[in-house]
Order: C-alpha cells, then sequence, then structure tokens
C-alpha cells in the first residue's frame, strides 16, 4: 500500500497492513479434527462431512486496526479463495460482535458452531462457513 510522497516528494516505502493464508484441511490436522468432531456431535456426521470433508481452512486473517473499514480484509479473503476447488471455506473468530465477524457475515458465512471452546481453552469462539465459489 502506498500513501502520498513521503519527505521531499520521494514515495513512501509499502508497508505491510494485513496478511492471511488459508489451506486445505484434511484429517490429521488438529483445528480439522476437533472442529470436525465438534459438528459432528452437534449436527451430525453428515453436515460434519458436507462442510468438512473437502473444505478450504482460512487460518489467519489479520488487518492492521489503523488500516481496517478500507476493504483489504475482503479482498484478502477474495483472492485467497479465488479458484480453490473445495466446496466450503471455514474459519473460527471470537463469538463476540466484532469487525471481524461482521466482515464475515457479509461476505455470506454463516454460524456452524456457536460458543465453541476449543479443548484447553476458554474463551467462545464461532466456527464459520460458506460455499465454495464467493460470490
Amino acid at each position: 500500500m502506498r500513501d502520498s510522497p513521503g519527505e521531499g516528494g520521494a514515495p513512501r516505502p509499502p508497508i505491510v497492513v494485513g496478511f492471511a493464508y488459508g489451506f486445505r484441511g484434511a484429517p490429521g490436522q488438529w483445528w480439522h479434527d476437533v472442529v470436525y468432531r465438534a459438528l459432528e456431535e452437534r449436527a451430525g456426521e453428515e453436515a460434519a462431512h458436507a462442510w468438512l470433508g473437502f473444505a478450504f481452512e482460512l487460518a489467519e486473517i489479520h488487518v492492521h486496526p489503523d488500516h481496517q473499514g478500507r476493504g483489504i480484509g475482503r479482498a484478502m479473503i477474495r483472492t485467497l479463495c479465488a479458484g480453490r476447488p473445495e466446496r466450503s471455506a471455514v474459519l473460527s473468530t471470537h463469538d463476540r460482535p466484532t469487525a471481524a465477524r461482521h466482515l464475515y457475515a457479509a461476505m455470506g458465512f454463516t454460524d456452524l458452531l456457536a460458543r465453541f471452546v476449543f479443548p484447553g481453552g476458554y474463551e467462545e469462539y464461532a466456527i464459520m462457513g460458506r460455499p465454495l465459489p464467493l460470490d
């Protein structure tokens, strides 16, 4: 991202304002297995397989607070999901009204699990998913 020219009119160097990554989830991966089991217990094996049997897991999506609200998070998610062969995209986020949670809902992600606490943890998360491709 480039801002206005710097001192002396020279262009400012690019700065990192966010990062994101994801990968195809598979049995044997901790997050995948924990979420699959929980979804299977709450919604049944068919639902767990439909959402996580061939899913792209958005592992981390972060935008510096000073740069939020500019479409950067949305653009990163769209870029990561573009052309993916998986049938769904899934992620976890804090289960409270945050900017991230609002963004995911606005992009069509729905709650698969709410008030979910990962083993050994204490914070509540929402596990969210949506079919691919993105609109």
